[in-house]
């Protein structure tokens, strides 16, 4: 081979080896965008989770409210078929 050979050969490597350094940073960077998003997609189910512990709680406080609010009622009216409320 001619020095000339060996020196587009260094030269082409040299570019290929830049080029690994440009791609392993870019690959860093996407790996963090990543684990960002992943951080960020674990909170918003946490978030939905507890959205829906809440409608949970909401719903069972509902239907307590309305058991409580028939069973005053008929409290009541058994009070006015004794005569006692009227």
């Amino acid at each position: 081979m001619s020095l000339e050979k060996i020196k587009m050969l260094e030269d082409r490597v040299s570019e290929i080896l830049e080029y690994i350094k440009v791609l392993q940073k870019e690959r860093a960077e996407l790996e963090q965008k990543l684990m960002e998003k992943e951080m960020a997609f674990k909170e918003a189910r946490q978030q939905i989770e507890a959205q829906k512990r809440m409608e949970d709680e909401y719903s069972r406080i509902k239907d307590e409210r309305v058991e409580v609010r028939s069973r005053v009622e008929k409290i009541l009216d058994t009070l006015k078929g004794i005569g006692g409320v009227k």
